[in-house]
């Protein structure tokens, strides 16, 4: 399964979210995202995604890393962008909570296991 996420950088801090409490990786934060349509590249997954479930318009800056991670039922390939939001103000509509947090701050949170490798990489970056 191929999966686009975004890395939403603004004031040197990195917007995240809180999974619901149900379905996979409930409950835990992961980086806006999801899973790509066909006929959509990657960074246009990234642009939908973020949406449709936060109400922002993004404009991708760069790739960033690729992962790979294997859950019991699924193997996800993520892509991850870093990107700058455009126009609108994050809005909850399928997570629980969202908030911007600075790098160093991301290990106090309880990720999706597919993001740990990318979150080894933001928590020491100076934005």
């Amino acid at each position: 399964m191929k999966i686009s996420a975004a890395i939403v950088i603004e004031q040197h801090k990195i917007l995240i979210c809180q999974r619901a409490g149900y379905g996979s990786c409930a409950n835990l934060w992961e980086f806006p995202g999801g899973k790509l349509e066909p006929g959509e590249t990657l960074e246009e997954c990234a642009i939908r995604e973020c949406e449709e479930e936060l109400g922002i318009h993004l404009k991708i800056e760069k790739q960033l890393a690729v992962s790979t991670y294997r859950y019991p039922d699924r193997e996800v390939e993520i892509t991850f962008f870093l990107a700058k939001r455009t126009s609108g103000d994050p809005v909850r509509r399928v997570h629980q909570k969202i908030c911007w947090v600075f790098p160093s701050e991301l290990s106090n949170y309880t990720f999706c296991p597919a993001d740990e490798e990318i979150i080894r990489q933001l928590s020491n970056v100076t934005l």
